[in-house]
């Protein structure tokens, strides 16, 4: 989910290409799938062309999105009245931990009627990468308020969350977000701990710089940045990564994934392709071209209007690849498949138990 500036081990090897192009299928590393889903939409339904949103489960498969990072948004600070995501604050305990829940119950009932598949162990991952099944859904929790306390980590695992980032933009109890001040809490550090013990992916996409610094120093863990853009590219703001944050990434063996939302892309103006390749080649000439992909946040609190004018829908995502060939991608070591969903695939592989 986004909030604006002004707010808040061996590479696996690339299953078949999706035919008839002989496209490399994607792995998205950011779609709000339960948040929408809880707040109303019909995932299952097909998108029309003149809809003002682009992402269901049905849009996914028509795109050829065999794997995503499917998040637990929780909305710090919002009303619980009238979104079904929203808890009062940090204080609000049990208000969290519920619309945390709420979600994580909707992947559940998805997946017992066949319409997912929450991927758990390499072996669901590659089953997934198969393309043989529905779309295959890794957890990511984006806010960890939900999780009560650092000794309910290991309850949350077990249900299938294998991500987290401990903050959205307005903070969390464990930390600090790019929209309020403050490194991790006490709290925030063993909860570090809880989440390396049991192998969860850490993501810092909405850390507060503080924050981030603070979470490097706790874990020699793996770090992404799930929907991150460049902030040499931007006007300053801790929502986007700066290039010292990209190299710890990079040092990490971390991946991060290019957010698609207009404002993240350009100022002033409505964001193009072109956008999204200078940021794709920005990040990729400092963490390699081996560590960049997609993390798209479609429909992450923004429709189409915000997206950049020519990636309307999941179904537009092999514009990428062509203009990342354009753009001289391969000279950096990169390739079609690696960004499609190979990088991404071989953090996910590493993270995920056997």
């Amino acid at each position: 989910m986004t909030n604006s500036p002004a707010t808040h081990s061996p590479a696996m090897q690339s299953p078949a290409m999706h035919s008839p192009a002989m496209r490399p299928f994607w792995a998205d590393g950011h779609l709000d799938l339960a948040y929408l889903a809880v707040n109303g939409r019909d995932m299952r339904a097909a998108v029309p062309p003149d809809a003002p949103h682009s992402l269901t489960l049905a849009s996914m498969r028509e795109g050829g999105v065999r794997v995503a990072l499917g998040t637990i948004f929780t909305e710090h600070g919002g009303d619980p009245a009238k979104d079904r995501a929203a808890y009062r604050d940090s204080d609000d305990v049990e208000g969290a931990h519920r619309a945390g829940l709420l979600q994580l119950e909707w992947y559940e009932s998805m997946e017992r009627a066949g319409d997912l598949a929450i991927i758990r162990t390499r072996r669901d991952l590659a089953r997934a990468a198969a393309g043989d099944g529905p779309p295959g859904i890794v957890i990511l929790m984006e806010c960890a308020d939900p999780i009560r306390s650092p000794d309910e980590v290991a309850w949350w695992h077990a249900r299938g969350l294998r991500v987290v980032g401990m903050s959205w933009g307005h903070g969390s109890r464990y930390s600090g977000g790019n929209a309020r001040a403050g490194g991790l809490t006490a709290t925030g550090r063993r909860f570090v701990e809880a989440l390396d013990a049991v192998g969860i992916l850490h993501d810092a996409s909405h850390l507060s710089r503080a924050a981030f610094d603070d979470l490097l120093a706790a874990t020699d863990a793996r770090v992404i940045a799930s929907h991150s853009n460049a902030q040499t590219l931007l006007a300053a703001s801790e929502r986007h990564i700066t290039d010292a944050q990209i190299a710890a990434i990079r040092d990490r063996d971390g991946w991060i994934g290019l957010n698609l939302y207009g404002r993240f892309l350009a100022a002033d103006r409505r964001a193009s392709i072109d956008d999204c390749v200078a940021h794709t080649m920005h990040v990729a000439r400092i963490a390699g071209a081996d560590r960049v992909g997609l993390g798209s946040d479609l429909d992450g609190g923004f429709g189409r209007e915000s997206l950049p004018v020519e990636l309307q829908s999941p179904g537009d995502y092999p514009k990428l690849l062509d203009a990342l060939d354009a753009a001289g991608f391969a000279a950096l070591g990169g390739t079609r498949a690696g960004f499609a969903h190979a990088n991404l695939m071989r953090v996910l592989e590493a993270a995920l138990p056997a």
